[in-house]
């Protein structure tokens, strides 16, 4: 629903990892650039996209290391849980600025805060700290409000404000969608 349809759209994959969204994204008709800093997660993605018959073009390199994306030639950009991964959310909002065309939209999805801290069987407790350390690295927890301001320190509105709670009464995933401002 966030994203609309992808027919012929260049859409950017963020921290694309085993590339499942990339490919599902490739699959609907969309043009796909993907980047992951996990050389491995790279090879995996291209497997994935072989083995799907799509063509994708992949990159490996983090989410604010976009260098080979053309500015303004992206009409869509997504990430699917991987900018927990990062401390900056305005370095690489600024990177997703110049390559979004004006209009285009950037899709995020996090980790709810809640969902990080919260002691699973009971909510009202904290079960970790606001950092952790994960075996794909270092975790960064980011609020809504942490993602309003940065998207629009760098240049987006943001339209679409949503968190998903998948059954429980902890909310699991931060869903954003922003529109970039500006010629």
């Amino acid at each position: 629903r966030l994203i609309g349809d992808t027919r012929r759209r260049k859409v950017l994959d963020l921290g694309c990892g085993a590339g499942h969204t990339a490919v599902g994204l490739a699959r609907r008709g969309a043009r796909v650039i993907a980047a992951d800093s996990d050389a491995e997660q790279v090879a995996a993605a291209r497997a994935l996209a072989a083995e799907h018959g799509v063509a994708i073009e992949f990159h490996e390199a983090g989410p604010a290391e976009l260098a080979f994306v053309r500015a303004d030639q992206i009409d869509l950009a997504v990430s699917v849980w991987a900018l927990s991964l990062v401390e900056d959310l305005d370095r690489v909002f600024r990177q997703v600025h110049r390559c979004v065309r004006a209009g285009g939209h950037v899709v995020v999805s996090l980790p709810h805060p809640a969902l990080l801290t919260a002691d699973p069987d009971d909510p009202t407790r904290v079960a970790q700290s606001w950092e952790t350390r994960t075996p794909i690295g270092e975790r960064h927890v980011h609020t809504a409000e942490d993602l309003v301001t940065a998207f629009t320190r760098t240049n987006f509105a943001v339209d679409v404000l949503l968190e998903r709670h998948h059954g429980g009464s902890t909310p699991v995933t931060l869903l954003a969608r922003a529109r970039r401002l500006g010629a």
